[in-house]
Protein backbone atom coordinates (compact mmCIF):
# COMPACT_ATOMS: atom_id res chain seq x y z
CA UNK A 1 0.00 0.00 0.00
CA UNK A 2 1.12 3.56 -0.71
CA UNK A 3 0.17 6.41 1.61
CA UNK A 4 0.54 9.88 0.02
CA UNK A 5 0.76 13.00 2.18
CA UNK A 6 0.92 16.48 0.67
CA UNK A 7 2.21 19.25 2.95
CA UNK A 8 1.65 22.16 0.53
CA UNK A 9 -0.96 23.91 -1.57
CA UNK A 10 -0.49 24.21 -5.32
CA UNK A 11 -2.51 24.47 -8.54
CA UNK A 12 -2.83 20.80 -9.51
CA UNK A 13 -3.29 19.40 -6.02
CA UNK A 14 -6.92 18.28 -6.55
CA UNK A 15 -6.08 16.58 -9.86
CA UNK A 16 -3.20 14.67 -8.25
CA UNK A 17 -5.40 13.71 -5.29
CA UNK A 18 -8.11 12.32 -7.60
CA UNK A 19 -5.55 10.34 -9.62
CA UNK A 20 -3.92 8.89 -6.50
CA UNK A 21 -7.28 7.77 -5.09
CA UNK A 22 -8.22 6.18 -8.46
CA UNK A 23 -5.00 4.16 -8.24
CA UNK A 24 -6.31 2.73 -4.95
CA UNK A 25 -3.83 4.57 -2.74
CA UNK A 26 -4.50 6.78 0.27
CA UNK A 27 -4.12 10.56 0.02
CA UNK A 28 -3.99 13.09 2.86
CA UNK A 29 -3.63 16.85 2.54
CA UNK A 30 -1.78 18.23 5.57
CA UNK A 31 -0.80 21.86 4.82
CA UNK A 32 2.00 22.70 7.25
CA UNK A 33 2.02 26.40 6.39
CA UNK A 34 -1.01 28.68 6.67
CA UNK A 35 -0.75 31.95 4.78
CA UNK A 36 -2.24 35.17 6.13
CA UNK A 37 -2.37 38.30 3.98
CA UNK A 38 -1.09 41.64 5.27
CA UNK A 39 -3.06 44.87 4.93
CA UNK A 40 -0.81 47.27 3.03
CA UNK A 41 -0.30 50.84 4.16
CA UNK A 42 -0.89 53.79 1.83
CA UNK A 43 2.88 54.24 1.82
CA UNK A 44 3.47 50.70 0.54
CA UNK A 45 0.83 51.12 -2.16
CA UNK A 46 2.47 54.37 -3.27
CA UNK A 47 5.83 52.58 -3.58
CA UNK A 48 4.22 49.95 -5.81
CA UNK A 49 2.46 52.58 -7.89
CA UNK A 50 5.67 54.59 -8.47
CA UNK A 51 7.88 51.58 -9.20
CA UNK A 52 9.06 50.59 -12.66
CA UNK A 53 10.24 47.08 -11.72
CA UNK A 54 8.18 44.57 -9.69
CA UNK A 55 9.73 41.33 -8.43
CA UNK A 56 7.62 38.54 -6.91
CA UNK A 57 9.47 36.17 -4.59
CA UNK A 58 6.69 33.59 -4.41
CA UNK A 59 3.30 32.65 -5.76
CA UNK A 60 1.77 33.66 -2.42
CA UNK A 61 3.12 37.16 -3.00
CA UNK A 62 1.07 37.27 -6.22
CA UNK A 63 -2.06 35.80 -4.68
CA UNK A 64 -2.07 38.18 -1.72
CA UNK A 65 -1.44 41.24 -3.90
CA UNK A 66 -5.06 41.21 -5.10
CA UNK A 67 -5.84 44.58 -3.53
CA UNK A 68 -2.96 46.09 -5.49
CA UNK A 69 -3.70 44.70 -8.96
CA UNK A 70 -4.91 48.12 -10.09
CA UNK A 71 -1.42 49.49 -9.35
CA UNK A 72 0.26 47.13 -11.82
CA UNK A 73 0.41 48.11 -15.48
CA UNK A 74 2.22 47.15 -18.67
CA UNK A 75 4.73 49.99 -18.25
CA UNK A 76 6.45 48.13 -15.42
CA UNK A 77 8.88 45.24 -15.87
CA UNK A 78 7.94 42.07 -13.97
CA UNK A 79 10.15 39.29 -12.62
CA UNK A 80 9.44 36.14 -10.60
CA UNK A 81 11.67 33.56 -8.89
CA UNK A 82 10.21 30.65 -10.87
CA UNK A 83 7.79 29.29 -13.43
CA UNK A 84 4.78 28.86 -11.13
CA UNK A 85 5.09 32.36 -9.69
CA UNK A 86 5.49 33.85 -13.17
CA UNK A 87 2.48 31.88 -14.41
CA UNK A 88 0.40 33.28 -11.56
CA UNK A 89 1.53 36.83 -12.42
CA UNK A 90 0.52 36.37 -16.03
CA UNK A 91 -2.87 34.85 -15.17
CA UNK A 92 -3.76 37.27 -12.34
CA UNK A 93 -2.24 40.57 -13.41
CA UNK A 94 -2.24 39.81 -17.16
CA UNK A 95 1.29 41.00 -17.85
CA UNK A 96 4.37 39.16 -19.09
CA UNK A 97 6.75 38.08 -16.36
CA UNK A 98 10.39 37.03 -16.72
CA UNK A 99 11.80 34.17 -14.66
CA UNK A 100 14.80 31.78 -14.58
CA UNK A 101 14.18 28.82 -16.87
CA UNK A 102 16.42 26.35 -15.08
CA UNK A 103 16.62 26.40 -11.28
CA UNK A 104 14.06 28.47 -9.39
CA UNK A 105 15.58 30.75 -6.74
CA UNK A 106 16.47 34.37 -6.05
CA UNK A 107 20.11 33.74 -7.02
CA UNK A 108 19.11 32.06 -10.29
CA UNK A 109 16.73 34.92 -11.10
CA UNK A 110 19.52 37.46 -10.55
CA UNK A 111 22.00 35.48 -12.62
CA UNK A 112 19.85 34.27 -15.50
CA UNK A 113 17.81 37.47 -15.94
CA UNK A 114 20.88 39.68 -15.32
CA UNK A 115 19.22 41.74 -12.60
CA UNK A 116 22.62 43.02 -11.48
CA UNK A 117 22.64 45.05 -14.71
CA UNK A 118 19.67 47.15 -13.59
CA UNK A 119 20.52 50.78 -12.95
CA UNK A 120 18.54 53.71 -11.52
CA UNK A 121 15.29 51.72 -11.25
CA UNK A 122 12.56 52.02 -8.64
CA UNK A 123 12.16 48.40 -7.61
CA UNK A 124 9.62 46.76 -5.32
CA UNK A 125 10.17 43.21 -4.09
CA UNK A 126 6.89 41.52 -3.13
CA UNK A 127 7.53 38.84 -0.51
CA UNK A 128 6.46 37.10 2.67
CA UNK A 129 7.57 38.12 6.16
CA UNK A 130 10.97 36.61 6.93
CA UNK A 131 11.68 35.89 3.25
CA UNK A 132 15.17 36.09 1.77
CA UNK A 133 16.76 39.51 1.24
CA UNK A 134 19.10 38.32 -1.54
CA UNK A 135 17.40 40.33 -4.29
CA UNK A 136 17.30 43.55 -2.27
CA UNK A 137 20.91 43.17 -1.12
CA UNK A 138 22.11 42.60 -4.68
CA UNK A 139 20.25 45.49 -6.33
CA UNK A 140 20.20 48.22 -3.67
CA UNK A 141 23.57 49.83 -4.55
CA UNK A 142 22.47 50.84 -8.06
CA UNK A 143 18.71 51.20 -7.61
CA UNK A 144 16.05 52.29 -5.17
CA UNK A 145 14.79 49.00 -3.72
CA UNK A 146 11.85 48.57 -1.35
CA UNK A 147 10.60 45.26 0.05
CA UNK A 148 6.82 45.03 0.44
CA UNK A 149 5.65 42.40 2.94
CA UNK A 150 2.49 40.92 1.41
CA UNK A 151 1.82 37.97 3.72
CA UNK A 152 2.86 36.09 6.84
CA UNK A 153 3.46 32.37 7.25
CA UNK A 154 1.82 30.57 10.17
CA UNK A 155 3.15 27.07 10.96
CA UNK A 156 0.62 24.32 11.79
CA UNK A 157 3.01 22.29 13.95
CA UNK A 158 0.49 19.68 15.08
CA UNK A 159 -1.31 19.01 11.81
CA UNK A 160 0.53 15.71 11.25
CA UNK A 161 0.31 12.95 13.87
CA UNK A 162 1.65 9.42 14.28
CA UNK A 163 -1.38 7.87 12.56
CA UNK A 164 -0.77 9.85 9.36
CA UNK A 165 2.50 8.02 8.61
CA UNK A 166 1.68 4.34 8.13
CA UNK A 167 4.43 1.98 9.32
CA UNK A 168 2.89 -0.80 7.20
CA UNK A 169 2.93 1.20 3.97
CA UNK A 170 5.31 3.19 1.80
CA UNK A 171 4.73 6.84 2.69
CA UNK A 172 5.21 9.41 -0.07
CA UNK A 173 5.42 13.03 1.07
CA UNK A 174 4.99 15.82 -1.49
CA UNK A 175 6.45 19.15 -0.33
CA UNK A 176 6.37 22.03 -2.82
CA UNK A 177 7.27 24.63 -0.17
CA UNK A 178 10.67 25.06 1.47
CA UNK A 179 9.03 26.41 4.62
CA UNK A 180 6.79 23.34 4.80
CA UNK A 181 9.77 21.04 4.27
CA UNK A 182 11.77 22.82 6.97
CA UNK A 183 8.90 22.43 9.44
CA UNK A 184 8.48 18.79 8.45
CA UNK A 185 12.16 17.97 9.07
CA UNK A 186 12.31 19.88 12.34
CA UNK A 187 9.07 18.68 13.92
CA UNK A 188 8.52 15.20 12.51
CA UNK A 189 12.05 13.81 12.06
CA UNK A 190 11.65 10.90 14.52
CA UNK A 191 8.29 9.96 13.02
CA UNK A 192 9.78 9.95 9.51
CA UNK A 193 12.81 7.88 10.55
CA UNK A 194 10.52 5.17 11.97
CA UNK A 195 8.59 4.73 8.71
CA UNK A 196 9.39 3.89 5.09
CA UNK A 197 9.13 7.44 3.74
CA UNK A 198 9.89 8.90 0.30
CA UNK A 199 10.05 12.65 -0.41
CA UNK A 200 9.09 14.54 -3.59
CA UNK A 201 10.33 18.16 -3.97
CA UNK A 202 10.15 20.53 -6.96
CA UNK A 203 13.88 21.16 -7.51
CA UNK A 204 17.41 20.75 -6.17
CA UNK A 205 17.43 23.91 -4.04
CA UNK A 206 15.30 21.91 -1.56
CA UNK A 207 18.17 19.47 -1.01
CA UNK A 208 19.98 19.75 2.34
CA UNK A 209 21.47 17.60 5.08
CA UNK A 210 18.13 17.60 6.92
CA UNK A 211 16.37 15.48 4.29
CA UNK A 212 18.65 12.51 4.92
CA UNK A 213 15.91 11.29 7.24
CA UNK A 214 13.98 10.17 4.13
CA UNK A 215 14.59 6.79 2.50
CA UNK A 216 14.67 8.37 -0.96
CA UNK A 217 14.27 11.87 -2.42
CA UNK A 218 12.91 12.70 -5.89
CA UNK A 219 13.34 16.13 -7.49
CA UNK A 220 10.99 17.05 -10.31
CA UNK A 221 12.48 17.70 -13.73
CA UNK A 222 9.58 19.46 -15.42
CA UNK A 223 7.33 22.44 -14.71
CA UNK A 224 4.46 20.23 -15.98
CA UNK A 225 4.81 18.07 -12.91
CA UNK A 226 1.47 16.29 -12.39
CA UNK A 227 2.28 13.29 -14.59
CA UNK A 228 5.82 13.13 -13.18
CA UNK A 229 4.56 13.04 -9.57
CA UNK A 230 2.08 10.28 -10.43
CA UNK A 231 4.80 8.25 -12.18
CA UNK A 232 7.03 8.52 -9.11
CA UNK A 233 4.17 7.40 -6.84
CA UNK A 234 3.26 4.45 -9.09
CA UNK A 235 6.91 3.29 -9.22
CA UNK A 236 7.48 3.65 -5.47
CA UNK A 237 5.76 0.56 -4.17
Amino acid sequence: MINVICTSNFDELDLIKDSVIKLGYRFKHKPLIRIKGVDLTIGSKNLIDRSNVCIFQSKNAVTHSKDCYNLFDEKKIYYAVGFFTAKSVKESIRVNCRYPKNNYSSKDLIKECKLNMLRDKKIVVMKGEGGLTTIRDTLKDNNIVNEIIIYKRMINKNIINAEDLDTNAVNVIISMSQEALKSLCENYDELIKKSDTVLIVPNRRFISEKIKIFKKVHTLKSSEFRREILDIIKNTG
